[in-house]
């Protein structure tokens, strides 16, 4: 059985010495597995919103005790980047083969210690690598999320 503290993974990671994102040595190993057709559900989201108890809730088995996605209970954000659960789900495509499913954790929008541009950048790597985006949202989705969600959409059709 594995170590139920290695199943959550960094994907991909702000180094701030290059100033630039890149992908966890963990993550490749992982994700050279897997073969070239890949579903990917990621969540995205306010910081401190409950992105990672979500994807916990949707996904984990609480009766093998998983860990899962961290989360706290302070406002420090508990994600950094992007994570992904080691644990694949299958589910059939269109040519009804198995294809493997995983899910993406991202650090969230917004946080005291970050900049904008930061944020969109991690939104627009979630948005760009999955198959399915999970928009976490406290409370009714406001003129200002949709305004940060119609910019990142608008980045994304330009690249």
């Amino acid at each position: 059985m594995e170590d139920k503290s290695d199943i959550a993974i960094p994907f991909i990671k702000y180094d701030a010495s290059k100033s630039a994102f890149e992908i966890t040595p963990q993550a490749t190993d992982f994700l050279q597995q897997l073969g070239s057709k890949v579903g990917v559900i990621a969540v995205a989201g306010k910081y401190r919103t409950g992105k990672s108890y979500l994807m916990n809730k949707l996904f984990l088995k609480p009766a093998n005790n998983q860990k899962g996605f961290v989360v706290g209970p302070t406002i420090n954000a508990c994600t950094k980047g992007l994570w992904l659960w080691k644990e694949i789900f299958y589910r059939e495509d269109d040519e009804e083969q198995e294809m493997p499913i995983i899910i993406v954790d991202t650090e969230g929008l917004g946080a005291f210690d970050e900049e904008q541009n930061h944020d969109t950048k991690i939104f627009l790597l979630a948005l760009l690598l999955c198959s399915l985006l999970i928009y976490n949202s406290v409370g009714p989705i406001d003129e200002n999320a949709l305004n940060n969600l119609s910019l990142v959409v608008n980045l994304s059709k330009s690249l």
